[in-house]
C-alpha cells in the first residue's frame, strides 16, 4: 500500500486515467500501479476499472491543500501547518516533537486512536484528522475541562459551516442527531507532554467524519449528510482559526468561560445514561451538566456526584 495514495492523486471522477501514465509519472512499473490501486478499498475509495482505458474514481477526493487552509487563518496567526500524506498518528508525531502552535494534518492515519484505545475509522478525503500542539505555562492541573472547551469550539464551527443537529457527549465526542438516534461524527483525544508542574504541551487530536465511514454501524455519521456546506480545506482552516483564539483564552481563564457554551450543546442534558467507570463498573443515572472544571454532574439513586472520568453510552438507558 506504499504507493496507493500517490497513485490515487492522479485519478479523477470525470474521466479515466491510464495506468501507464501514472506509472510514467511516478517512475513505477504498470504492475506496481495496478497492485497499488487494488488496495484503494482499504481507504474507502471505490474505482471503476476499464481494460485498455484506465481508472476512474467513483467520487472526487477532496485532497488537503496548504494554501487553501492558510487562506482561512487571520494574518496574525502564529500556527505552523504541516500536511502528511500518511502517518501512524498525528498525535504521536507531535508528542515526539512538541512545539507551541504546531499543526499536523494527515490524509490518512494507520494508527489513529479514539478514547480508551478505540481505533478511529475514516474514509480518504471524507475525514479530517489533525493535531494541534499548544503549550500552557501551568501544570497539567490547569488543563481541566480542555477537551470540553475544544469540543464546544468544534461544534460551533461546524454549525456555522452549515451542519445541523450537532451535539456534544461528555467528555469529548461530537454527535449528530439522526432518525436512529445520536450518532458519532467526531472525537477529541488530548495527550500531554512536559513537566507535571509546568510548562506542559497539550497535543489536541481531532477526528471528524465529513462523510460517514464505510462501516456497518448506525451509530456513526457524517457532517456532509447534515448540511455541511464548505470544503474540507475551508473547514480545517476555520477550525484552526477558532481554536487558536479559544486556546489563548483558555490559557488565561480556564474552562469556566466555556461551560455555558458546552452545556448549550450537551446532547444528554437531563437524560438517563449509562456511565462506565474506568474500573468497568456500570451505573445508570441522569446527566445533569458539568462543573467549572469540566467534570460530569451525575445524578443517580444515591444522589448527585461529580465524575471526572468515565464513558457514557451513546444510547439513553430505558
Amino acid at each position: 500500500m506504499s504507493h496507493t495514495l500517490a497513485c490515487l492523486r492522479f485519478l479523477a471522477a470525470d474521466h479515466f486515467t491510464s495506468g501507464a501514465s501514472i506509472a510514467e509519472r511516478l517512475s513505477l512499473s504498470r504492475a506496481s500501479v495496478s497492485a497499488a490501486l487494488a488496495e484503494a478499498e482499504h481507504y474507502g475509495v471505490e474505482l471503476e476499472r476499464r481494460h485498455g482505458v484506465g481508472y476512474r474514481l467513483d467520487r472526487p477526493i477532496d485532497w488537503l491543500d496548504t494554501d487553501a487552509i492558510r487562506a482561512q487563518l487571520p494574518p496574525h496567526s502564529r500556527l505552523s501547518l504541516e500536511l502528511a500524506q500518511r502517518t501512524d498518528s498525528t498525535n504521536r508525531r507531535l508528542l515526539a516533537e512538541p512545539g507551541h502552535g504546531k499543526v499536523l494534518a494527515a490524509e490518512w492515519q494507520d494508527g489513529g486512536r479514539g478514547r480508551m484505545g478505540r481505533r478511529w475509522q475514516a474514509r480518504l478525503g471524507g475525514s479530517l484528522m489533525f493535531s494541534l500542539c499548544w503549550q500552557f505555562p501551568g501544570g497539567a492541573a490547569t488543563l481541566a475541562g480542555l477537551p470540553l472547551a475544544v469540543g464546544s469550539v468544534v461544534a460551533e464551527t461546524v454549525t456555522a459551516a452549515g451542519a445541523r443537529d450537532v451535539g456534544l457527549k461528555w467528555p469529548n465526542d461530537l454527535l449528530l442527531h439522526t432518525s436512529q438516534g445520536d450518532a458519532k461524527a467526531g472525537g477529541i483525544l488530548i495527550e500531554v507532554a512536559g513537566d507535571a508542574m509546568g510548562p506542559v504541551s497539550a497535543v489536541i487530536g481531532i477526528g471528524l467524519n465529513l462523510a460517514a465511514p464505510q462501516v456497518d454501524d448506525q451509530h456513526v455519521a457524517g457532517l456532509a449528510d447534515h448540511g455541511l456546506a464548505v470544503s474540507r480545506n475551508v473547514l480545517l482552516g476555520r477550525l484552526l482559526a477558532e481554536l487558536e483564539q479559544a486556546l489563548t483564552h483558555f490559557a488565561s481563564h480556564g474552562f469556566a468561560d466555556f461551560r455555558a457554551r458546552w452545556e448549550a450543546r450537551h446532547a444528554w442534558q437531563g437524560k438517563p445514561v449509562r456511565l462506565v467507570a474506568p474500573s468497568g463498573q456500570v451505573r445508570i443515572g441522569i446527566a445533569d451538566g458539568v462543573t467549572d472544571d469540566g467534570a460530569l454532574r451525575f445524578r443517580s439513586v444515591h444522589g448527585e456526584e461529580v465524575v471526572h472520568s468515565g464513558d457514557l453510552s451513546l444510547r439513553a438507558a430505558h
